[in-house]
C-alpha cells in the first residue's frame, strides 16, 4: 500500500513528528519525506498489510491530515485607509502570486478592489456601510444596491459574503441597531430574486456583545442586546446556514498580570504538549 500526500499546513509537522515518535515495527514500512519549502511537504509511505498498527495509525494521521486541509485557509482585512497605499491590481497579483491567503474583507463595496480580484480565485468578503442600513430595509433599494454593487462584478470577482454594517451593536447608534436584522432580511431576499444563491449575509460583531468572557466559560450576551436583537439575528443565521462574524482582538484585552488562563508544558520525546 501507497498513499502520496500533499498538504500546505505547518500543523502537519506535529502530526508526522508522532507518527515518527510511535514504536512501531519498521520491518514491511518505508518512508519519505519530500521539502518543497518551509510548509509544504509530500509524504510517501508503504506498508506492508499486516502491519496493523501501522495502518491505524496511519488511518488516524491521514483523518487529521484531511480534517486540517479541510479548513486551512488564510484571510486578511484589506482596509484603503493610509498613505502611499499599492493599486487594487498590485495588490491582488501579489496575494494571489506570493502568499498563501485565499480570502480577503473588504469595509465596501470598492469597485476599483473588485474588479482587481476578478479571476483570481480569491474570495471576497464585502461590506455595506454603516449608514446604508436603514435603507436596505427597502425592498426596492436592496435590489437596487445589489444590482448596483453586486451583478456587475460576480461570480468573475467570487464574492462569498456581504457584511451588513460593522460591529452596529458596538456602536450604534440606536436606529441602525433596530434596522439590522430587518436589513439582513431584505438583502437576502435581493439577492435571491436576483438568483444570487452563492452569496451569504451576516454583519460583523466586536467582543463587546458579551457582557464578559473571562473566563471564557461565562461569557453571556449583553442584556438588552440578547432577546432585542441577537436573538433574531441567530434565528436568521440559522435559517439562511450562515455564520455569525466576530471581529476579536486579543492582544487588546491581554495583560500578563490579570492573566487567568495557565498552561503548562511537559516535554514528551521532543515535543511539548500544553
Amino acid at each position: 500500500m501507497t498513499i502520496v500526500a500533499y498538504y500546505d499546513s505547518p500543523v502537519l509537522y506535529s502530526l508526522l513528528i508522532s507518527l515518527l515518535n510511535h514504536r512501531i515495527p519498521i520491518r514491511g514500512f518505508s518512508l519519505q519525506i519530500h521539502l518543497t519549502n518551509t510548509t509544504t511537504f509530500s509524504l510517501s509511505l508503504t506498508m506492508a498489510p499486516s502491519s496493523a498498527k501501522l495502518h491505524s495509525l496511519l488511518c488516524a494521521f491521514l483523518l487529521a491530515a484531511a480534517i486540517i486541509s479541510a479548513v486551512h485557509s488564510i484571510g486578511v482585512n484589506y482596509d484603503t485607509v493610509g498613505n502611499n497605499l499599492p493599486p487594487p491590481a498590485q495588490v491582488a497579483q501579489f496575494l494571489k502570486e506570493k502568499t498563501t491567503i485565499d480570502r480577503i474583507k473588504i469595509f465596501n463595496v470598492n469597485p476599483d478592489i473588485l474588479r482587481a480580484f476578478a479571476d483570481t480565485g480569491i474570495l471576497v468578503a464585502v461590506t455595506a456601510p454603516n449608514g446604508e442600513i436603514p435603507s436596505l430595509t427597502d425592498a426596492a433599494t436592496a435590489r437596487q444596491w445589489v444590482s448596483s454593487h453586486i451583478k456587475p462584478i460576480h461570480p468573475q470577482t467570487k464574492i462569498n459574503y456581504i457584511l451588513i454594517g460593522n460591529e452596529i451593536l458596538h456602536w450604534g447608534p440606536q436606529p441602525l441597531v433596530n434596522n439590522l436584522v430587518a436589513a439582513m432580511k431584505t438583502l437576502h431576499q435581493a439577492l435571491l430574486q436576483s438568483n444570487i444563491t452563492d452569496i451569504k449575509i451576516t454583519t460583523a460583531h466586536s467582543l463587546g456583545i458579551l457582557e464578559s468572557s473571562d473566563p471564557p466559560s461565562t461569557a453571556k450576551f449583553r442584556p438588552g442586546w440578547d432577546t432585542g436583537v441577537l436573538a433574531p439575528l441567530l434565528q436568521f443565521h440559522r435559517e439562511t446556514k450562515t455564520p455569525l462574524m466576530v471581529n476579536p482582538y486579543p492582544y487588546f484585552g491581554y495583560s500578563p498580570g490579570n492573566a487567568t488562563c495557565h498552561f503548562r508544558k511537559k516535554k514528551t520525546r521532543g515535543s511539548f504538549t500544553g
